[in-house]
């Protein structure tokens, strides 16, 4: 018999059925000279997750994760959830970013991307009058 106090939420699926995959959470704050990215990863370990930009203006988050908990009541149930896959999620930023000047850092599972960016400067030219 099923202890009273056993979860009884179930993961949820979609219509075929399979458990949906993890897929982070994204929040971009752009202020200043600055874009921030900030990303939702629980349980995921910061040397399981790459950060990369490439030269056409994508900034790219992926990893993975492999999660396996195990909780027992005093009725010696046993009840085990397992996590386990791979995620990446992309976005463009803005043209003009100093790669090289990109810092990332994770805590608590929130990974946080600081972007640098500078103000465009006005073009400066000479128009000629025909």
């Amino acid at each position: 018999m099923l202890s009273a106090r056993m979860p009884t939420y179930l993961p949820s699926t979609s219509s075929a059925g399979w458990v949906d995959r993890f897929t982070p959470k994204f929040d971009i704050v752009q202020k200043d000279d600055n874009v921030t990215v900030l990303a939702e990863l629980p349980g995921v370990k910061k040397e399981d997750v790459k950060v990369d930009v490439t030269q056409d203006g994508r900034l790219t988050i992926s990893g993975s994760t492999n999660e396996e908990k195990e909780y027992q009541d005093e009725a010696d149930v046993t009840h085990r959830e397992r996590s386990c896959g791979s995620f990446s999620r992309s976005i463009s930023v803005p043209t003009g970013i100093k790669p090289n000047e990109i810092k990332a850092s994770m805590e608590h599972g929130l990974l946080k991307v600081i972007i640098p960016t500078k103000p465009k400067e006005p073009a400066v030219a000479q128009i000629t009058i025909a």
